[in-house]
């Protein structure tokens, strides 16, 4: 019983600090024209570098934990970043347009301005 009780708090630890994936935040956080391939590996190296370069006010305590689950997390990261590369240079070299709008998501006035919806 002890057995499966420390194998199920392994999983969730690790479910819970591999929750915060720096890829999944930096895609979330980037804009479109600053997109870039791996931007999670970057996220982590940054983060790393501030944390060891002293720029960060935190306590060393809470440095210290952030900066191990940045390390756990840098091979995850690495791996999810190579699964979406394709997909992060599609973003790339095929940028939204700037004021881009969909038709449909005008709403009714756009179709009784174009003679689709019903004329009052």
């Amino acid at each position: 019983m002890k057995a499966n009780v420390g194998k199920w708090g392994i999983i969730v630890l690790l479910s819970v600090l591999s929750s915060g994936c720096s890829s999944i935040r930096a895609r979330t956080e980037t804009l479109d024209k600053e997109w870039t391939v791996y931007p999670g590996v970057q996220q982590d190296v940054k983060e790393m570098g501030e944390i060891f370069s002293g720029q960060r006010p935190e306590p060393g305590w809470i440095n210290g934990m952030v900066a191990s689950i940045l390390i756990f997390d840098l091979p995850f990261s690495a791996v999810f970043d190579t699964i979406v590369a394709p997909y992060d240079l599609y973003r790339i070299y095929t940028p939204k347009a700037s004021g881009e709008t969909r038709e449909w998501s005008k709403g009714p006035s756009n179709q009784r301005a174009h003679g689709t919806g019903k004329e009052r």
